[in-house]
């Protein structure tokens, strides 16, 4: 992902303490990733809408998954995981319903 979503810093470390079960913090951190998340969702789907959708299925993975997130990996990496895990359903199902393959 070029870097986008590589450092955290040591402010963003507590907010990602604060957070775990609180919607509130998530959503002060979910907020400052969505332009480059939207923007690496468009980039895989070639589409606006579904870029956006793709992020909101991000967020309300990342939200239900919160509480067992492990600090040992960067939280904005592990969103632009999350986020290309839902563009790629998003995918399979266009392609089921066209009929098309890879």
């Amino acid at each position: 992902m070029n870097g986008l979503l590589e450092s955290r810093s040591r402010s963003e470390d507590e907010t990602i303490t604060h957070s775990q079960g609180n919607l509130e913090a998530l959503n002060v951190l979910f907020s400052q990733y969505r332009p480059v998340l939207a923007l690496i969702a468009y980039r895989v789907l070639g589409n606006y809408e579904e870029a956006e959708g793709a992020v909101q299925n991000c967020f309300r993975a990342a939200a239900d998954g919160a509480p067992r997130f492990e600090h040992e990996g960067a939280f904005r990496s592990w969103l632009g995981r999350i986020l290309i895990d839902e563009a790629v359903k998003i995918l399979h199902k266009q392609r089921s319903s066209t009929g098309g393959h890879w």
